[in-house]
């Protein structure tokens, strides 16, 4: 299922800007919407969408954050075997990851490394990594807000979007 924008969307077309498939559309200062057939649910939108108005797969509202602190992928190099698997650099759709060779790690071709300017923080390389090499910061579950933590509005207007996603 993929990520939804609810009622509370100002239309600052942050989202838009941000997602890298290009699966939202609207207008400036109108509600905007996400084309399920694109969306890869990444959660880039999520985390630039000042009023919070993203919901996850499962119909939790995404946290906003300074750009600082958007998710990125981080390379554990001693975990990372390199040459032969790049998995991660595969299916990265955004070419955020390449070997490169390092000081402490002297494979062959090198190990994986992130371009931070390219990284969206979809976690595709993370789910990908069968040797536990990759990491998105911050964590998945520290992406979403908790239910307890939405005002009574907002609580209205999720359970709302909950039901019709069909996920309650």
């Amino acid at each position: 299922m993929p990520y939804s924008i609810v009622e509370t969307c100002i239309g600052c077309t942050a989202c838009t800007k941000r997602c890298p498939t290009n699966a939202i559309t609207g207008e400036r200062n109108q509600l905007h919407v996400i084309d399920p057939t694109l969306c890869i649910d990444c959660g880039a939108c999520g985390v630039v969408c000042p009023p919070e108005a993203i919901l996850d797969t499962f119909g939790n509202v995404c946290r906003s954050y300074k750009k600082d602190q958007w998710p990125r992928a981080v390379v554990i190099e001693e975990k990372c075997i390199g040459s032969g698997c790049e998995l991660c650099i595969n299916i990265c759709p955004f070419d955020a990851l390449s070997l490169q060779h390092t000081d402490r790690i002297d494979d062959f071709f090198g190990v994986s490394t992130v371009d931070e300017k390219k990284c969206t923080g979809c976690r595709l390389c993370e789910d990908v990594c069968g040797w536990d090499a990759i990491h998105i910061f911050p964590l998945k579950h520290e992406v979403v807000k908790d239910f307890s933590e939405l005002t009574e509005e907002e609580k209205q207007i999720v359970t709302r979007a909950r039901k019709a996603l069909g996920v309650i």
